[in-house]
């Protein structure tokens, strides 16, 4: 989900259809016109302090891990089957009034969701069982700084065209090794 929520991998469209829409925005209401293609800030509404805190640009994989110690009259707990061991299971984004809309949410939610999330896992599972990755090093640069460039490479050279990619992937090189 971290990486869903900061590197958003498409920009979904909606429409008013042919009738406007209210939109209510606190206190106030705008009237959107018929016909109207609307395109969210997915990544402003993904990175708002409000509802990721100060850190919100951090990619920070724990947000979505819930800790709890192994209760057994916790139902909610289906994964422990020892009272003496604390349990973690990924916690599921809201369905409604979610700030977290990366795979859309409700009756149009994305039919391919589990899939990708699995393809996802497989394809790392069969890379990094034989290979480990790192950047390369420019002259001069130890493997931290190397490290350094490239995470603010991902940070400021990403961007959408037809879906979220890096912009000049040519200068992000790395370099695979064999285990």
């Amino acid at each position: 989900f971290e990486t869903v929520r900061l590197y958003t991998a498409v920009a979904i469209a909606k429409s008013t259809g042919s009738s406007p829409r209210e939109l209510s925005l606190g206190a106030n209401t705008v009237v959107i016109p018929k016909n109207t293609v609307v395109i969210p800030n997915y990544s402003a509404l993904h990175t708002h302090p409000r509802y990721w805190g100060d850190d919100s640009l951090k990619f920070e994989p724990s947000r979505w891990i819930v800790s709890s110690s192994s209760d057994p009259n916790n139902k909610d707990d289906l994964t422990s089957s020892s009272p003496s061991y604390p349990t973690e299971h990924l916690k599921e984004p809201p369905n409604r009034n979610s700030p977290f809309v990366g795979w859309s949410g409700g009756a149009r939610s994305c039919p391919g969701r589990k899939f990708a999330q699995v393809e996802f896992v497989g394809v790392l599972v069969g890379l990094f069982r034989e290979y480990k990755v790192a950047p390369v090093p420019l002259n001069g640069e130890d493997d931290d700084s190397a490290r350094a460039r490239l995470l603010e490479q991902i940070e400021k050279d990403t961007g959408m065209r037809l879906l979220l990619q890096m912009l000049h992937p040519e200068k992000a090189v790395l370099a695979w090794r064999r285990r």
